[in-house]
């Protein structure tokens, strides 16, 4: 992605009043990561490959915080259920893109809603990570991408029994296990300093 979209996309955002910090590498991201990781704190994820892949997931256990793991091994329906509303209490809740577009609008799809609703509302810090391959130019882009890109490989990676697993696109389907149930759209927020975006350069995620 070159330099002129990436500034576009960070002055987009700041209109919307979200700032923007942009990462030209993994190291960067993780050691800015790390510099506000205080002791203590509580943190919540969300599902989200693009924070396994930079290795925030694994910094997280072995950090000296409160980590809200949802991935913790044996973890029972109840306690996962529990977790998911621990995050609205949380420090700081990290999550991934689905899509964002060069009018600083942030798109996100959600099958139970236990991503996108910390996301808007609850933790006192929302730090959404999001590689440069997720930038679009429009909102028609941005749909695009996560019913045909981003849904259908993370139905089949959750192994859900829809069509999109079989074509690769989105069929607008009624099956009990889509995971294509809440979308988000965030244009702005009241709280300037609550929602930021780290911008990292290349492919992460889908």
């Amino acid at each position: 992605m070159n330099k002129e979209t990436i500034e576009q996309l960070i002055k987009s955002l700041k209109k919307n009043r979200i700032e923007a910090i942009h990462f030209p590498s993994k190291k960067e991201l993780v050691d800015y990561f790390i510099d506000n990781l205080k002791p203590n704190l509580t943190v919540g994820t969300g599902d989200s490959l693009t924070l396994e892949q930079i290795g925030l997931f694994d910094l997280l256990r072995k950090s000296n915080i409160n980590f809200l793991d949802k991935y913790k091994k044996d973890i029972t329906k109840a306690e996962k259920a529990k977790l998911y509303r621990d995050n609205f209490s949380s420090d700081i809740f990290l999550s991934g893109i689905n899509a964002i577009t060069l009018e600083g609008k942030i798109f996100n799809l959600d099958g139970n809603g236990s991503r996108v609703a910390p996301i808007i509302y609850g933790p006192k810090k929302v730090l959404l990570i999001c590689g440069t391959n997720k930038i679009v130019q429009n909102d028609d882009e941005a749909i695009s991408r996560i019913k045909n890109i981003a849904a259908p490989i993370d139905a089949k990676r959750l192994n859900k029994k829809t069509p999109c697993t079989k074509t690769g696109k989105c069929e607008d389907c009624k099956s009990p296990d889509k995971i294509c149930n809440y979308y988000t759209i965030i244009q702005g927020q009241f709280d300037q300093e609550r929602i930021k975006v780290l911008l990292l350069d290349g492919e992460y995620g889908f």
